[in-house]
């Protein structure tokens, strides 16, 4: 299946260097055999490698707090079932936040609106 379809138009997902570049994979430059990287390919490469931890510590951070992450049992078998880990995945990013946000306003009332939530 065409990656790019499930896309949204303009976007892209960073890999890592296991991945071919394409135009909707973005990867780390590769040192050529004998050869070195040139210096705006290794600010990339390390720009990259920030990112790639960041969102380790993220994933490491939800999987601390919700414990269903680590081993989400959902047999996925048809579209259908992706969709349902996606919600799993979207409705605990959802309650982090709204933690956060709690957690971060304790000692002020919370707001009656549902701006907090956007």
């Amino acid at each position: 299946q065409d990656p790019t379809s499930c896309l949204p138009p303009r976007h892209w997902i960073w890999a890592d260097s296991a991945y071919l570049s394409e135009t909707w994979c973005a990867v780390p430059f590769k040192r050529p055999c004998r050869g070195s990287l040139m210096h705006r390919q290794n600010i990339y490469n390390r720009y990259v490698s920030k990112m790639h931890i960041r969102v380790e510590h993220v994933f490491a951070a939800l999987k601390g707090q919700f414990q269903s992450l680590c081993e989400l049992r959902l047999k996925v078998t048809k579209d259908e079932d992706l969709h349902i880990v996606i919600y799993w995945i979207m409705c605990c990013m959802i309650l982090h936040n709204m933690i956060t946000y709690f957690e971060s306003n304790q000692s002020n009332e919370v707001e009656e609106s549902t701006s907090w939530a956007i």
